[in-house]
This record gives structure tokens, C-alpha cells and sequence, in this order.
């Protein structure tokens, strides 16, 4: 099932390719605003330090879809003894990560790259058979059916080691709902998804993912920045989000501060899925 206003995956390649030439080596290629990515990364490494593998060493990670290459690079520095493999299907997206990492030789030895395609990890001779994690951020949404998602959640869970987790960091369809109920209820317009985008149906998604992982947990680490930058700010700003409003950056500061101590609701665009694969 392809909703009307979604992009051909021609198109949607396209885009990317676009950004990658634009945006080269910036953050911005894959993401609008540093805060949301300062959070990402904060959930997937509480996420990994709340598995037995934390401070472990020969450790493998796979993302996939990992765009310039900011999630490796960065939980590369945070987990030592962690080996991270990067794999996009934009080219230039790999280049540029691989830019990045020669301008920083002595910082990520441990991080490389890959030009891959999400729904032909089984047939990737580039790739190992299977990592102690395997992670999305952002990507699995690029696909446009709900029947893409599912296979692209075999793929994913097939690369993960029998008892290793797989990490699901994307937009989800309900929350971003409920994000646009509160903007509604103060007079405001209900945002849209990018057309480059399709957000997860929740519901068939876990379901789907039951038949072979265990959900061990589910964070809604942005929460309380989105109510921000999406609700609150442009009630104060002529309706206008603003990335860069010293509150949304506060925001992101106090729930990198303490998360998983403290729940801001739901209201978050994206979530994060920790599974544990069970078979």
C-alpha cells in the first residue's frame, strides 16, 4: 500500500542524492536540526549501554542507512571496543562519510563504510553475516509501502546475532498524530510528512516484528523537544517552527539530561524500538 503523496523510490533516491551533493560533509544533508540528532544518539547509546554489551569489546554494529556517517562517528567515540559499519544506497552519502573519516584518521579507525541497499542486506558480500547490533535512524521511512517496511524489517533482523538487538529508530504515524493534536487544539495547522517520506503504522510493524524479536523497549527520548519546536515555539512565533530557538536547544539539553528517568509523553515524531532477536 503507497499513499498518493509519496514519492516514487526512484525519486526518493533522488533526493538524497540531491542533499548528499548540497550538504556534502554538514549534519544538514540527513537532518534539519542538531538538536533531534543530539538526542538520537543519546537514545541508541543508552539503548546499547542498557544491553549485557555495554563495555564490551569486539563488538559489531551495522547501521544501516547511515547517510554522512554523524551516528557512527559519534557512538564510535562514546563505545570503545565497538566496530561500526556504515552502509547507505546513496553513493555520494558514503563519499562524504568516507571525507570525514580520512580528515579524522586517529578518531575513527574504527568506523567504516559501505554502498548498500536496505531491502539486499541477505545478498551484500560487503557485509558480515551477522553483528551483535543492528540499527536504523531515519531510514526505514524512505521506503513507501507499509509492505516495503515490513520486508525491510526481515532484512534487518536477519543481520542480527541470535540473542543480539536491533535497535529501530524511526517516525512513527501515531505520535507524530498526537504531536498534531496538540497543535491543532492551540490553532494550529496540522503538519505533513515530507513527500520523501512514509511514518511506520506501529501496530503492523510490532506485529510483524513479534514473529522473530522480542521488544525490550521503547523510548520516546524526543518527546518533549518536539512538543517544542513544533507546538510551543510557533505559538509564540507567528506560527512558524524555528529550529534554532534557544528554547528547542534547551529542550534537547534537559531530556539528553535525564533520559530515561523522566517521560514527557508521546508526542514525539520519531521513537526508539530496542528488540532482542529471539531466533
Amino acid at each position: 500500500m503507497k499513499p498518493e503523496n509519496t514519492m516514487k523510490l526512484d525519486d526518493i533516491k533522488l533526493h538524497w542524492e540531491n542533499w548528499a551533493r548540497e550538504y556534502e560533509t554538514n549534519l544538514r544533508a540527513t537532518t534539519k536540526t542538531p538538536t533531534i540528532k543530539k538526542l538520537e544518539i543519546n537514545a541508541i547509546y543508552k539503548a546499547i549501554e542498557n544491553t549485557p554489551y555495554r563495555g564490551g569489546a569486539d563488538i559489531d554494529v551495522l547501521e544501516v542507512g547511515c547517510g554522512n556517517g554523524y551516528n557512527c562517528f559519534a557512538l564510535s567515540e562514546l563505545l570503545d571496543g565497538f566496530y561500526f559499519t556504515g552502509v547507505d544506497f546513496v553513493g555520494d552519502m558514503i563519499k562524504n562519510a568516507e571525507k570525514i573519516k580520512l580528515d579524522n584518521q586517529s578518531k575513527f579507525q574504527r568506523v567504516d563504510f559501505r554502498v548498500g541497499d536496505l531491502l539486499k542486506l541477505d545478498n551484500d558480500k560487503n557485509l558480515k553475516e551477522s553483528y551483535h547490533f543492528v540499527f536504523t535512524d531515519r531510514c526505514i521511512i524512505n521506503l513507501n509501502s507499509v509492505e516495503l517496511h515490513l520486508k525491510a524489517l526481515d532484512q534487518l533482523a536477519r543481520k542480527v546475532k541470535p540473542g543480539g538487538y536491533l535497535i529501530i529508530l524511526e517516525n512513527i504515524n501515531r505520535t507524530y498524530q498526537l504531536n498534531n493534536n496538540l497543535r491543532e487544539t492551540v490553532g494550529l495547522p496540522p503538519r505533513n510528512p515530507a513527500s520523501f517520506n512514509l511514518f511506520i503504522d506501529e501496530e503492523m510493524f510490532l506485529a510483524h516484528a513479534a514473529k522473530s524479536l522480542e521488544l525490550i523497549r521503547i523510548d520516546d527520548f524526543g518527546s518533549l523537544h518536539d512538543v517544542v519546536l513544533y507546538v510551543l515555539t510557533p505559538m509564540i512565533n507567528n506560527g512558524e517552527v524555528d529550529y534554532d530557538h534557544p528554547m528547542v536547544k534547551a529542550a534537547a539539553e534537559l531530556s539528553a539530561a535525564v533520559s530515561g528517568e523522566y517521560s514527557f509523553g508521546s508526542y514525539g515524531q520519531n521513537r526508539l524500538y530496542l528488540f532482542r532477536k529471539t531466533i
